[in-house]
């Protein structure tokens, strides 16, 4: 359902040439209406090629038998700064509603503090999530959400410095539990750490006591969270 296109003056005059003609206003809309179709046109036939081919990059993985961690989380969360901290990733990064709207997968090796032995998973940066999300967005961020069911694991980072940081994680929890497919088991990583005061964080570590608190800006944590993140893999990989 396109908008209603109107307009009025010279260029868009209603009037016509004679009885039963169009006027150059209404040939201007006419003209613009079928431009809008054509670009919306365009944009669904990108979607679709690029699922096809996250598809094939996903199959490819797969194969190789690696396994995979969504990042998942509000917007402006830190995530994409995170995934660059850990992976040495260059992702673009911005104070901005849906800074990443494409997927980017980095691998990431993890060398077990205890036993030594190395671990290689696949990190992927997913589109920040917002509030009831519309069902048109679902749709435009759909190759980014297959990431999420996809994946082994999920890891969901979380502005701890957000005054609404616990309505945030409902709002996330809210969409993963309406993925079609259940995703894996989650880490909870508490993000901005150097931004919140003491009560602040005593609060989530009580009500999170299993979650990891970082700071990605500053790289604080990255070394625990890689840890948690490998016995993470190994749980989701065993018990699955």
């Amino acid at each position: 359902m396109l908008p209603r296109l109107t307009g009025r003056g010279q260029a868009m005059s209603r009037l016509g040439g004679g009885i039963g003609t169009r006027g150059p206003g209404e040939t201007k809309l006419e003209t613009e209406r079928r431009a809008i179709q054509r670009r919306i046109a365009r944009l669904q036939q990108e979607v679709t090629q690029l699922q096809a081919h996250r598809a094939r990059m996903r199959q490819r993985r797969q194969h190789q038998e690696v396994p995979s961690v969504a990042v998942v989380g509000y917007t402006n969360a830190g995530k994409s700064t995170l995934l660059n901290a850990l992976t040495n990733a260059e992702v673009y990064t911005a104070d901005q509603l849906f800074a990443t709207l494409d997927p980017t997968t980095r691998r990431l090796t993890v060398t077990d503090s205890l036993t030594h032995e190395s671990m290689s998973m696949l990190l992927t940066d997913t589109v920040g999530f917002i509030h009831e999300l519309p069902p048109s967005l679902v749709d435009a961020f759909r190759a980014t959400l297959e990431e999420v069911t996809e994946a082994d694991a999920l890891l969901h980072v979380v502005d701890l410095s957000h005054p609404a940081w616990q309505s945030q994680i409902r709002s996330v929890m809210k969409i993963l539990s309406e993925m079609p497919i259940s995703p894996g088991p989650v880490l909870v990583a508490f993000n901005k750490i150097d931004q919140v005061d003491g009560d602040t964080l005593s609060l989530a570590q009580e009500e999170f006591p299993q979650a990891t608190f970082i700071s990605a800006s500053d790289r604080l944590g990255l070394e625990t969270i890689r840890q948690r993140l490998m016995q993470l893999v190994r749980y989701a990989v065993t018990s699955g």
